[in-house]
């Protein structure tokens, strides 16, 4: 009887087992690898770990899933498989394939969430910045900020961070030149700056605030308040305070930029204070001033490794500065190793470098030039 009892209790037991697993959904991971699944759907696919449901990843690494929820995974299979494609070809460098791919994504999904937006976010702001939409990148940019994402999250093999201290990217600093895609980013409404900390907000303030300055607009900000707050005390909120309209807010702003420069600063972190710093002196009165402001931009355009698009900023910036000090060779100079190195680049064709070869024009010609 005992023996007996065993058995029957063993075969329960094994027909519960077998109950469990017909409950337990698994996923084939791309990588070959087999994990269960805790539950699935267009935000991502939460996988189980010790049995509990752990971290969420996005659709596209998952080749199928088995189990009562093969079903939903289905369901959402099109855009796990549109976006792995987008993602392999971004990683073997066909952009504009993968661009093509997620922007159709990228508005199909607007409004979600997860792991898998998030991928979504990261590649956008990858295709954008290589193909130097930088004004248009700062919306999937600061999404896939507010995602929770970092350096070391999702999408960290794709956003091209500058290095693993934050989400900066090198060819993106704070500072913009006149065009259309400006203009819009100038238009949105900036995010509230009363509530819970959040980054993306604050980088996404930061950032339409300068478009409104270099497209002439009001900020509709208190400088001297921002100073005060910590979601403008981080590098960029710091260089777009550096020109501020108020001398007291720039010197102060200035000295917390200074602060940050230090002999082992990477060079891109380098190139963006020198290059605010330098665009802060130029707004002051006095030439010694502007000399340092020049000085500093040009640090930026004789490292030859420095990023194109800041080095770009830094030449134009340069030759108005030394314009502005009545320098016309040193500032016909920068104007034309603009020219040289950045042949066709967009930067030729904005407003502020057309005045500056009309002014030099007119100089050239022998007419007086207008006082600034």
């Amino acid at each position: 009887m005992i023996a007996s009892a065993a058995r029957i209790a063993a075969l329960s037991l094994g027909v519960l087992a077998w109950d469990a697993c017909a409950d337990t959904s698994e996923a084939l991971l791309r990588s070959g690898a087999r994990v269960g699944v805790a539950a699935v759907g267009p935000e991502g696919v939460t996988l189980t770990a010790d049995g509990k449901p752990g971290k969420q990843v996005s659709l596209s690494e998952i080749r199928a899933v088995t189990g009562p929820l093969a079903q939903a995974f289905d369901a959402n299979k099109p855009l796990a498989t549109e976006l792995w494609r987008a993602m392999t070809r971004l990683k073997r460098g066909d952009d504009a394939g993968a661009e093509a791919i997620l922007a159709r994504l990228w508005s199909s999904t607007k409004g979600g969430s997860g792991a898998t937006r998030a991928e979504i976010a990261a590649g956008m702001t990858a295709c954008l910045v290589h193909r130097g939409a930088f004004a248009t990148a700062i919306e999937p940019w600061t999404e896939w900020i507010r995602s929770g994402s970092t350096p070391e999250g999702e999408g960290k093999s794709i956003v091209p961070v500058a290095d693993s201290q934050g989400p900066w990217i090198a060819a993106l600093p704070p500072v913009w030149i006149d065009s259309v895609a400006v203009r819009r980013l100038a238009e949105r409404p900036l995010p509230a700056d009363d509530g819970p900390p959040n980054a993306g907000d604050d980088i996404e303030r930061v950032y339409i605030v300068a478009a409104r300055r270099d497209t002439g607009q009001p900020w509709q900000i208190d400088p001297a308040a921002a100073l005060k707050k910590s979601s403008w005390a981080s590098l960029p909120g710091e260089m777009v305070l550096a020109e501020a309209p108020d001398p007291a807010v720039r010197t102060e702003a200035r000295a917390k930029l200074a602060s940050r420069l230090t002999a082992d600063s990477p060079l891109w972190k380098q190139c963006w204070i020198r290059l605010a710093l330098g665009r802060s002196k130029l707004m002051e009165s006095a030439p010694d001033e502007k000399r340092g402001g020049v000085a500093q931009l040009l640090w930026i355009a004789s490292r030859p490794s420095a990023n194109a698009a800041v080095t770009s900023l830094a030449l134009l910036s340069a030759a108005e500065g030394l314009l502005a000090l009545g320098d016309t060779e040193g500032a016909k100079a920068a104007m034309d190793d603009l020219s040289r190195r950045y042949s066709g680049a967009e930067i030729l064709e904005s407003p502020r470098a057309s005045q500056i070869r009309q002014s030099l024009a007119t100089v050239a010609a022998g007419a007086p030039q207008e006082s600034k």
